[in-house]
């Protein structure tokens, strides 16, 4: 995958190794959040946006999973992250059990359209400020 591009000025963390795969119920725009980790609480797309379906994500369908999410009402709800490839930002709205699992939409930009063929890649990525993501 190509190379990442940074920001000249930002407040992004140390880039990471991982690996992205796909979960088809995140193309779902009618899905309602609150069926996920990130749907209440401090950080929730549900309590503090008002957000009840994910087509109300601002970065949709750049949204997934990432393990390093905690659970219910964990802190990185709604953290954004740049991810290798065709440089995208995507928005965490559910945890995750290995890297990140986003919506085939969100693989098919990261990988030239060939998400659903290679299921999982592996990917560098950084967290960027939420702004970058329309938070």
């Amino acid at each position: 995958l190509l190379a990442l591009m940074t920001l000249a000025a930002s407040t992004v963390l140390a880039e990471v190794h991982s690996t992205a795969a796909y979960d088809n119920v995140y193309d779902l725009p009618g899905l309602p959040t609150l069926d996920l980790a990130c749907s209440n609480g401090v950080a929730g797309l549900s309590s503090t946006l008002g957000f009840d379906r994910f087509s109300q994500v601002l970065h949709y369908p750049l949204v997934g999973a990432v393990e390093k999410l905690e659970g219910w009402g964990s802190l990185s709800c709604r953290k954004c992250f740049r991810q290798s490839g065709q440089s995208i930002n995507i928005v965490t709205v559910d945890q995750g059990d290995t890297g990140f699992v986003l919506s085939l939409a969100a693989l098919d930009q990261l990988t030239g359209g060939q998400g659903q063929v290679l299921g999982r890649v592996d990917v560098r990525y950084e967290e960027i400020g939420g702004w970058e993501c329309g938070l």
